[in-house]
């Protein structure tokens, strides 16, 4: 609920003031997805660990340098709001200068190995067994170092960079945070940011590619013209009047529900197990109207697996069984869309695309967990072609304009979940540092992991907020698998459903 404080004046502090405009600055625009109210809110702020003791200025410089680029610069401009209309913009130095940079960067030196202090002893390790963690949160005074924008404001008022940069080395290791705005970039977005960076470490300049989405909208080609085609869920959008009442009610119900954030890790084995026991389990025919996607149609994924699963988790708990569970999944159109997108262009942004997967409570506990699987993996495959994308996001694009958000389907009365699956990103594999090592690993480490070096052997993404919270909707992400094979997962749910959950994975 980190945007309560600035939607209600009498929470607010004193006043802030922008800073004065420089007018030497370069001024691109904000794109239409990337100004929401929700994204406005929040800041991302990424943890990597590191068995390697990495140079801290080879990762700030080469970041700077991406962020100096043709087009890039735009990442290392400063978000200023016009005083005319209100609306957002960017305002790009030029040049950067010690005292306006493309990064804001810090660094820390502890002369002791990372299990004996305090906080980072505490940080998720493998331990062979299902095991929960504290939530990402609990972190962030390791990903976060003086003067990192924490909030809207900070962005907004003290001509900050849109990028932190936050290096901590150990005798025996290095972490390594970096913190944005989600207006600067998704998921996918930040895999282009991290792309570039690492080719520009390894002296691969050449190999960056075009920035795209400078003063023309990236995702344009998705939502202008309009496709033709309906969005299968058109006439279920939820707004106005019903919108309200399930916004008050889903705060209401997340406060007595007791919502805990925790890291999760599921062993390779019991993960197979899981996906195993749901693809035995399944019964369903696969519908005839779904396209042809070259898999076979009792294909179900990972990730389609933990969708069902938390699906069923949530409807357990439901007071009533005729209550619809709705999942809101991301999904990224980057590459599923190649009319709106070109390969050889890295667009940052925030992509208007999701799936909505729903059923009834009373669905989500009688079918079969490889049957609820199925439907989620139906869900998919109907809506993620390109013109079913085209559609929500042509939808979407009218919801922004008049409320600035994207459109949510549903009823009034459902149970919503927001995943988010990262598990191809590969942000393990993508990841490469290893110009930047001083010290390998221990030997011990890298007898205790399959680990490439400079590769992160752990990582998450939280925001600024408290730990302890409070926290207003089940959020389930799957944050990747590590090269042990061991899936990562960070979620918000209520406590009896963390209970249920671990106690299921133990069984298998």
């Amino acid at each position: 609920m980190s945007w309560l404080p600035s939607r209600l004046p009498f929470l607010k502090g004193p006043a802030r003031s922008q800073v004065p405009i420089v007018t030497t600055d370069e001024i691109v625009p904000v794109h239409l997805f990337d100004s929401t109210t929700a994204l406005q809110s929040c800041i991302l702020v990424w943890l990597f660990r590191f068995n390697e003791r990495l140079d801290p200025d080879k990762l700030h410089d080469s970041l700077s340098r991406v962020f100096q680029r043709e087009g890039w610069r735009k990442l290392g401009g400063r978000y200023r709001r016009r005083s005319n209309d209100g609306k957002l913009e960017i305002h790009i130095p030029k040049p950067f200068t010690a005292q306006r940079p493309p990064v804001h960067f810090t660094r820390e030196t502890f002369n002791t190995r990372m299990d004996e202090h305090p906080l980072a002893s505490k940080l998720p390790q493998a331990t062979g067994k299902v095991t929960t963690f504290p939530g990402p949160r609990a972190f962030n005074a390791l990903a976060m170092g003086p003067g990192s924008p924490a909030t809207y404001d900070d962005l907004i008022y003290d001509d900050k960079p849109q990028f932190s940069l936050h290096v901590t080395n150990f005798t025996d290791g290095t972490l390594v945070g970096l913190g944005h705005s989600h207006m600067t970039a998704d998921l996918l977005g930040l895999t282009a940011v991290i792309e570039a960076w690492c080719q520009e470490l390894a002296g691969e300049s050449d190999k960056i590619k075009p920035f795209g989405g400078v003063e023309e909208d990236g995702m344009k080609g998705l939502y202008e013209p309009p496709t033709q085609e309906k969005h299968i869920l058109a006439g279920k959008e939820l707004q106005g009047s019903g919108l309200a009442y399930w916004g008050l009610r889903a705060v209401w119900q997340a406060k007595n529900a007791r919502l805990a954030s925790r890291t999760l890790c599921i062993p390779k084995t019991t993960m197979e197990k899981l996906a195993t026991q749901a693809k035995s389990q399944m019964t369903r025919q696969p519908s005839d109207t779904l396209p042809p996607d070259g898999r076979d149609a009792h294909f179900i994924s990972d990730g389609d697996v933990l969708a069902a699963l938390l699906c069923r988790l949530n409807a357990q708990n439901q007071s009533t069984m005729s209550r619809n569970i709705v999942t809101m999944m991301a999904l990224d159109p980057r590459t599923r869309a190649p009319s709106a997108f070109r390969t050889d262009v890295a667009y940052a942004g925030n992509s208007p695309t999701a799936v909505f997967f729903e059923c009834s409570a009373q669905d989500a506990v009688d079918m079969s967990l490889g049957d609820l699987a199925l439907c989620a993996r139906q869900a998919i495959a109907a809506q993620a072609t390109e013109e079913q994308m085209k559609a929500y996001a042509a939808l979407s694009a009218e919801s922004v304009r008049a409320r600035n958000m994207n459109v949510m389907f549903g009823d009034r009365n459902m149970a919503f979940q927001l995943m988010s699956n990262w598990l191809k990103a590969s942000l393990f594999e993508k990841i490469d540092f290893s110009p930047a090592i001083v010290e390998e690993a221990s030997s011990a480490a890298r007898a205790a992991s399959q680990h490439k070096r400079g590769h992160p052997v752990y990582y998450h993404s939280a925001d600024p907020g408290d730990v302890e919270g409070p926290y207003v909707m089940h959020l389930v992400v799957v944050m990747g698998a590590d090269h042990d094979g061991n899936l990562w997962m960070s979620c918000v749910l209520p406590e009896t459903t963390w209970s249920d959950l671990v106690g299921f994975l133990d069984s298998l």
